[in-house]
């Protein structure tokens, strides 16, 4: 496997709008279609606000890069270059028996949500500061996916596909790999750093591995759907 094996590439690129069914899912308000269905005047107008906030901000920076699997062991995922330990987790190597390739990325919606949330909070705003919050978690997920998605196009050129995801902090996978996968995807490249709780600057960031197996084992995630992303550019 050659494919991508220059190193880190950064992606940059615009999201695709949410509909206001995906807006109320993502606000777990999920008896609702639309934000004219929610009785409460004042939480219909601070989710608009939210809203029209999120889409004026929808659009991500990403890193990303990939690596052969050496050998997988009960407790560890072992690839070509990466830091030792890296993917150390029974559960990873569970999750990502017979993987071939795997995928390590990091994305952010920058620096800017973070300045309209203590804004928020500066003006006394709670109910649109929390709608926002909840809204750059679903976008930079979305963004996290499209990054994923940019891997597994190169990737299918192989003959692999997708077999599952996962992030430092779920089951089985300590939080304080977190520092070590920023490093490895030079995650300072889009100003993601991680501290020393192990917590993303800017807060509405995120870092995901994904494991790629050959084609007949794999697929499950490509029926999921991926997202749109608008004006996108590599380097």
């Amino acid at each position: 496997m050659r494919l991508l094996r220059h190193g880190v590439i950064t992606m940059r690129s615009g999201l695709e709008a949410p509909d206001e069914r995906e807006v109320l899912r993502a606000l777990r308000v999920p008896h609702a279609t639309r934000i004219t269905d929610i009785e409460e005047r004042g939480v219909q107008e601070a989710i608009r606000l939210a809203y029209g906030r999120a889409l004026a901000m929808a659009s991500f920076e990403g890193v990303f890069r990939t690596a052969e699997v050496e050998e997988i062991r009960e407790d560890e995922v072992v690839t070509c270059g990466a830091p030792p330990g890296l993917l150390r987790s029974s559960v990873l190597a569970r999750r990502f028996a017979g993987a071939r390739e795997v995928g390590f990325l990091a994305v952010t919606l920058g620096e800017r949500w973070d300045e309209a949330l203590d804004e928020l909070a500066r003006r006394g705003e709670p109910a649109e500061a929390w709608f926002l919050d909840a809204l750059g978690t679903f976008l930079v997920d979305r963004a996290s996916r499209a990054v994923e998605a940019r891997i597994a196009s190169d990737l299918a050129r192989a003959g692999l596909a997708r077999l599952s995801r996962y992030r430092p902090g779920y089951e089985g996978y300590p939080i304080e790999a977190q520092g070590a996968l920023c490093q490895f995807v030079e995650a300072s490249r889009i100003g993601v750093t991680a501290n020393e709780a192990m917590s993303l600057w800017p807060r509405k960031s995120v870092t995901t591995v994904v494991a790629f197996v050959p084609r007949e084992d794999g697929g499950a995630l490509e029926n999921e759907g991926d997202p749109v992303v608008t004006g996108s550019k590599s380097s």
